[in-house]
């Protein structure tokens, strides 16, 4: 009788050991997404391996990114970074250059309003000012209508890839804004 409850508990481990195997190849393959996801971020200690959001960036706390590998032996090599807009459905809004209108989300490329600073496998990005200040800075040319007012949560994505250009994670991002031009009405707060 014990043979048979050793046979058992010898079934159930080598079952586990496979569920857990299993487990671990498809957490490192990235899921249903497919191809090997050992890149990936720490973006203010939080790790990140695909996508994440909720993250804010101002000049005095920008965000603070670790570019990683999951296997020690891999060089993190070379990797680009790059700020477009995040793609969020009834987000898009239009903004004036001079007197000529454009969407918010049909711009290609928002890097350059962010001062980029690499260390090695570490950088930051800080935000050159409030989402005006961004825009202005990406188009120093022109005179850029007011956007604050059609901001949103996670309004930017950071994307970062590998040279090879294989891999890729994205992490969404906002500036909050300054509250000192809010205008409250009534005029008085009541508690």
């Amino acid at each position: 009788m014990a043979g048979k409850w050793a046979k058992i508990i010898a079934w159930v481990v080598i079952v586990l050991v496979l569920v857990g195997s299993i487990g671990a190849i498809v957490y490192f393959m990235g899921g249903s997404q497919g191809g090997y996801k050992s890149f990936y971020l720490t973006v203010n200690g939080d790790k990140v391996m695909t996508s994440a959001k909720g993250y804010e960036a101002t000049i005095a706390n920008p965000l603070q990114v670790e570019v990683k590998y999951s296997l020690e032996d891999e060089n993190t090599g070379d990797y680009t970074v790059k700020i477009v807009p995040n793609q969020l459905s009834g987000k898009d809004f239009d903004f004036t250059l001079d007197d000529d209108v454009y969407s918010f989300q049909a711009e290609k490329d928002l890097t350059e309003g962010f001062l980029i600073e690499k260390n090695g496998n570490s950088f930051t990005v800080t935000p050159k000012g409030t989402v005006n200040d961004v825009m202005a800075a990406i188009y120093p040319s022109y005179t850029v209508g007011d956007i604050s007012m059609n901001a949103y949560d996670n309004m930017f994505l950071l994307v970062v890839t590998t040279e090879d250009g294989e891999s890729s994670v994205s992490v969404a991002f906002s500036i909050p804004e300054d509250l000192a031009g809010v205008i409250l009405d009534p005029p008085k707060i009541e508690f």
